[in-house]
C-alpha cells in the first residue's frame, strides 16, 4: 500500500498548476492528517460505526486530462441527463472534468461555473477568499481531503443575480483508487441559485470516496442545494459539508444516501448573521449490509436566526442507520427558533437504527425543540392494505413512500424529486 505523503501532495498540486498558497494549505492539511488518528468506536461521534473493513489510505487517483463529447459520456450520466432539468452542468469522470455545458447568458451576467482548478486560474481572488473556510482539518478525513483533493467544482453567483433553473454536477467514480473532490459555492449579496451534486457509479471493488462541500452565502443570498449519492456497492463514501450563512441568507439543503457500502454525511449550517435561515432535509434507505451514518449541526451564532431539520429514512435486511444531530446556540443567539426531527422505519427484524438528537443552549430567550422516532412497519396498516387486495410487498412499498413523503414533498426541484421516488421504489422491491 502506497503511503500518502508530501511527494503525492506536491505532485497533485503541480499537475493542477495551482498557486503557491494552495500548496501551502495542502501541506498544512497533510501535517494534520499525519498527526490525527482515524476515528474508532471509542470516539463518541463514531461509536456506532466500524471502519475495520474500510479501504483507508488507499492511493489517490491523479488527473489524466480526459475529455469527452456529450455522446461519449458514461451511460449513468446520459440516463440522468434525460430526466433532469438542470440548465447547466459539469461532468467529472474520476478526477477529470470531461464535459461542461454552461448557458452563455449566465456567464455574460458574471456567473462562474467551472472546475476549481480552472477557477484558480481565471478567478483566483474569489477562490482564495472562500476555499477552506468551511472544511479544512476538522478531523482525519477532512484533513485528507484538504491535502489530497484532485478535482472539484466552483460556482460563483454575483450580487443580485437570480438563476431560475438548477445547475448540476455529476461525478462518476471509476474505482480501484481513492477519489477526493470538493465543491465550492459562493453567492454574493442577494444572489439566488439551486445546485445539485450527484455521485454515481457501478458496483466497484472496495473504494474510498472523500467529498467536501463548502458554501458561503453573503447577506440576503438564497441557495437550494442537494447532495445525492446513488453509488454502487463497494464504495465507502465520506462527505463533509458546511454552510456559512450571513445576515438574512437562506439555505434549503438536502442530503440523500441511497447507495454505496457505507456512507457518512457530516452536515453543518453556521448561522452567522441575524435573519439567517437554514432548512436541512435528509433522506436515506438502506438494504443488504448498507450502513448510513449522519451527523448534523445547527449552529446559531447570532440572534434572530432560524433552523429546521427533518431527516427521515428506512432500513431493511441487515442495514443500519445512525443519526446524531446537535442544535448549538451561542450566548448571543437570542430569539433563536430551532427544530430538529429524525424519523425512522424498520422493515426487518435484523435492521437497526440509532438516533441521538441533542441540544446545547447558551441563550435563554429561545425556542428549541427536537424529537426522534424509530418503529417497525405497523402490522395493522399492512393488514388493512392487504385486506383490500394488495400483496404484502406492494403494501409495504406504499407505507415506505408515505413515510418518506414529508421530505420528498419539501424538495422544490420536481425532476430531482421524481428521480428519488423512482430509486426508492426500486430499492423497496429488491
Amino acid at each position: 500500500m502506497q503511503v500518502l505523503d508530501k511527494t503525492q501532495v506536491e505532485a497533485i498540486s503541480r499537475a493542477l498548476k495551482e498557486p503557491g498558497w494552495v500548496l501551502e494549505k495542502r501541506l498544512k492539511a497533510l501535517e494534520a492528517f499525519a498527526r490525527l488518528s482515524y476515528p474508532s468506536k471509542k470516539d463518541e461521534a463514531w461509536r456506532y460505526t466500524d471502519l475495520s473493513e474500510a479501504p483507508l489510505e488507499q492511493e489517490v487517483e491523479t488527473p489524466k486530462g480526459l475529455s469527452l463529447s456529450r455522446d461519449e459520456l458514461p451511460e449513468l450520466v446520459k440516463r440522468r441527463l434525460e430526466k433532469t432539468d438542470v440548465s447547466g452542468f459539469l461532468v467529472f469522470v474520476g478526477p477529470d472534468l470531461v464535459y461542461a455545458e454552461v448557458p452563455e447568458e449566465l456567464s455574460a451576467k458574471g456567473l462562474v461555473f467551472t472546475s476549481l482548478a480552472e477557477a484558480l486560474k481565471t478567478h483566483p481572488g474569489k477562490v482564495e477568499a472562500t476555499l477552506f473556510r468551511g472544511v479544512y482539518v476538522e478531523d482525519k478525513f477532512a484533513a485528507e481531503n484538504s491535502a489530497f483533493f484532485t478535482h472539484g467544482a466552483f460556482l460563483y453567483v454575483p450580487a443580485g443575480l437570480e438563476v431560475e433553473k438548477p445547475l448540476g454536477v455529476f461525478k462518476v467514480l471509476e474505482g480501484g483508487k481513492a477519489s477526493a473532490g470538493r465543491s465550492l459555492i459562493f453567492l454574493e449579496d442577494n444572489a439566488k441559485a439551486a445546485y445539485i451534486e450527484e455521485y454515481l457509479s457501478l458496483d466497484l471493488p472496495p473504494t474510498l470516496h472523500l467529498s467536501a462541500t463548502e458554501m458561503v452565502l453573503r447577506p440576503g443570498a438564497r441557495l437550494r442545494h442537494a447532495h445525492v449519492q446513488t453509488l454502487g456497492d463497494g464504495v465507502w463514501h465520506f462527505h463533509r459539508q458546511r454552510a456559512l450563512l450571513e445576515r438574512d441568507a437562506a439555505l434549503n439543503d438536502l442530503v440523500v444516501n441511497l447507495g454505496g457500502r457505507y456512507a457518512r454525511s457530516e452536515v453543518a449550517s453556521e448561522l452567522l448573521g441575524p435573519g439567517a435561515e437554514s432548512e436541512m432535509l435528509g433522506l436515506y434507505f438502506g438494504h443488504g449490509l448498507q450502513h448510513f451514518d449522519h451527523y448534523t449541526l445547527q449552529h446559531h451564532v447570532e440572534h434572530h436566526t432560524r433552523s429546521d431539520l427533518l431527516y427521515k429514512g428506512a432500513v431493511k435486511d441487515e442495514a443500519r442507520a445512525v443519526f446524531s444531530g446537535l442544535i448549538k446556540l451561542e450566548r448571543g443567539a437570542q430569539k433563536t427558533d430551532a427544530y430538529q426531527a429524525n424519523r425512522n422505519l424498520i422493515l426487518s427484524p435484523t435492521a437497526r437504527v440509532d438516533s441521538i438528537p441533542q441540544l446545547e443552549i447558551g441563550a435563554n430567550d429561545v425556542r428549541c425543540t427536537h424529537g426522534s422516532t424509530t418503529a417497525p412497519v405497523d402490522e395493522m396498516q399492512l393488514f388493512y392494505l392487504q385486506s383490500r387486495g394488495l400483496p404484502r410487498s406492494l403494501a409495504q412499498e406504499l407505507l415506505v413512500k408515505a413515510h418518506l413523503a414529508d421530505v420528498l414533498n419539501r424538495i422544490p426541484l420536481r425532476a430531482l424529486r421524481a428521480h428519488l421516488e423512482a430509486v426508492i421504489e426500486e430499492k423497496v422491491r429488491i
